[in-house]
């Protein structure tokens, strides 16, 4: 069966089918076209939506605003009057409202192709190509220029139908746009898809560099105020940690400087450290704070050379105490 037949049937059964609704189509043009010529090829005055296809394929859509009327009333009023036409701007809501008879319209048409019906002599019987098949709305474009921009297609196929909606009260315009290579060709252009292993490589993974850590009694964490002052005994740029969200070790680093960026180098995977043990709490601002929890010893010498690195000297640590104002928070210093 030809394009041009299933298009009938399909968009005449969808109508009848969803709303009782007489649609008959007319007449139908097919012409190929280039994607530069897409914005062109859109009326200025009609619905714009994408079409979803197979293996990630674009079409899209465009109909008059007579043709968006009808399906809007009969659904609405039951009824497809003979008003003059509105001149608001076609909206979102337009757009659902016509998309559910735009699906079965589609699906009927796939499932015309399969029919397998003979092949006749007349204009509309021939060959019927893939490129037709597997398409359902997607989203409405805001204009044409937005439309052209969302396919990636470089040819297509591009169908004008008129559509007698009504027994002659409305008389709509459809314009499809569906990219000119077959089912076969999207496939073998199709990235192949990505193994297990490959999915889960691209899982976004968080590591934190910790410069230096305190402890706190939960009470007095709670008790700090803007002006506060927390003592540091040291702040340890050249031997960092690299922990997870979940404060797991992952490693070692060395932070640094690149020119006027800082840099963080990694170094091997640690042993797991030993849980920290308890701190009993105490009042608020009542027990001075304890020093600042170092890597132990036999994580670092343990560590094997690692090469001459190219950052700049790191600067000298500020052991002078960290003052708290109203907007920085203990995080924004590298600490936990």
């Amino acid at each position: 069966m030809s394009p041009a037949r299933a298009l009938r049937l399909g968009l005449a059964r969808a109508a009848a089918q969803l709303y009782e609704l007489p649609v008959q189509v007319t007449e139908v043009k097919s012409t190929g076209l280039g994607g530069e010529e897409v914005a062109a090829a859109c009326g200025p005055d009609m619905l714009l939506a994408l079409l979803d296809g197979p293996d990630g394929a674009r079409g899209a859509v465009a109909l008059n605003r007579a043709m968006v009327a009808a399906l809007i009333e009969v659904q609405v009023m039951g009824v497809v009057s003979t008003l003059e036409l509105s001149d608001r701007a076609l909206t979102p809501t337009d757009a659902a409202m016509v998309a559910p008879w735009l699906d079965a319209a589609l699906e009927r048409v796939d499932l015309a192709l399969a029919e397998g019906l003979p092949v006749g002599t007349g204009p509309d019987c021939g060959k019927a190509g893939d490129w037709l098949v597997g398409y359902r709305f997607g989203a409405m474009a805001e204009d044409a220029r937005a439309l052209a921009l969302a396919l990636d297609a470089t040819r297509f196929h591009l169908l004008r139908l008129t559509v007698d909606v009504a027994l002659g009260r409305r008389t709509g315009e459809i314009a499809l746009l569906l990219p000119a290579a077959d089912m076969a060709e999207r496939r073998n252009q199709a990235e192949p898809a990505a193994t297990a292993g490959e999915s889960f490589l691209q899982v976004p993974a968080e590591l934190r560099v910790v410069a230096g850590r305190l402890s706190l009694p939960l009470s007095r964490a709670g008790a700090l105020r803007p002006g506060d002052v927390l003592p540091l005994d040291r702040l340890a740029l050249a031997t960092a940690e690299l922990r997870s969200v979940d404060g797991t070790l992952a490693g070692q680093a060395r932070l640094g400087r690149v020119g006027e960026h800082w840099a963080v180098r990694f170094g091997p995977a640690a042993r797991p450290e030993p849980p920290a043990e308890p701190v009993a709490d105490t009042p608020a601002r009542s027990a001075p704070a304890g020093p600042a929890r170092q890597v132990p010893k036999e994580q670092v010498t343990s560590l094997p050379e690692l090469p001459p690195m190219d950052f700049d000297d790191p600067p000298e640590p500020d052991t002078a105490p960290v003052a708290l104002d109203g907007t920085q928070e203990l995080g924004n210093a590298g600490f936990e």
